[in-house]
């Protein structure tokens, strides 16, 4: 039974590039859960003390949102934070690939159900950016301070072009899955 240690000491004798991008994905991962958590601590802290809705998270000032309508501010920043969210859970999903995928034998099952997963998840946060820009111009047009909320929630299309492009990696990897377990089977 090898433990993690020395499956990563295995990993990076053959397959030193998968742990190199594993490593900028960790890193990529933490960030994005370090921006997630910020924004959660500053918007609950907000709640109870109105000054710190002037510099939520780099800078961002809601706090004429917050003045206008509290459900409204609450609103916007449960979008950022399920966005952000969702961001750090695909990487999250992207890590465990790395750490699944096996070079000799490249297709499995699971490696095929997490680029299904990560598909869902692009999928939801284009669909999520481009519903929450959508909500965040009908606001402006009634007169709302979003400040430079729509620029942190952009790129939805993209999203949803990595989800299409991922729908097909995972259709040939189910198919992988099939033939690797026929020939399996035939020898």
């Amino acid at each position: 039974m090898n433990t993690l240690k020395t499956q990563w000491k295995e990993k990076w004798v053959s397959q030193p590039s998968l742990v190199l991008i594993t490593v900028v994905i960790w890193s990529i991962f933490i960030g994005l859960c370090i921006n997630a958590g910020a924004i959660l601590f500053t918007f609950v802290y907000s709640l109870f003390n109105p000054v710190v809705s002037q510099n939520l998270y780099e800078g961002l000032n809601l706090s004429a949102l917050r003045e206008q309508n509290t459900w409204y501010y609450g609103g916007v920043l449960s979008i950022v934070l399920f966005i952000a969210g969702q961001k750090a859970y695909l990487f999250f999903l992207m890590i465990r690939i790395f750490l699944k995928i096996n070079l000799i034998q490249p297709f499995s099952r699971e490696v095929s159900n997490l680029i299904s997963s990560i598909s869902y998840v692009a999928l939801e946060i284009g669909a999520g950016i481009i519903i929450a820009s959508g909500i965040f111009k009908w606001m402006q047009v009634r007169g709302y301070e979003l400040d430079r909320v729509p620029q942190m929630v952009s790129g939805g299309f993209e999203f949803l072009l990595m989800a299409a492009l991922l729908v097909a990696i995972g259709i040939v990897f189910k198919r992988g899955v099939e033939i690797q377990e026929e020939n399996e089977l035939t020898i």
